[in-house]
């Protein structure tokens, strides 16, 4: 379902815009992809292997999260 809401562009001329909950998703998605590439620098300089595990861990977690918003888009 799509809701109207009011945004407030640089002008500060405030305007309405459709609410899209798929927008949302896209940009969560984007926002954790930035987030495993973090990541995946941060793996490639680690050098004990309790945080290699770590980071590891965390970005398995990321792509599952990843994943499984992918499958919330249609």
């Amino acid at each position: 379902m799509k809701k109207a809401r009011l945004l407030e562009n640089a002008q500060g001329v405030i305007m309405s815009a459709v609410y899209n909950p798929e927008s949302d998703t896209i940009a969560e998605i984007e926002r954790l992809e930035l987030e495993a590439r973090d990541i995946r620098r941060r793996l490639e300089q680690a050098r004990a292997d309790e945080d290699k595990r770590v980071l590891s861990r965390q970005l398995k977690e990321v792509e599952q999260h990843v994943a499984a918003l992918r499958t919330r888009l249609p």
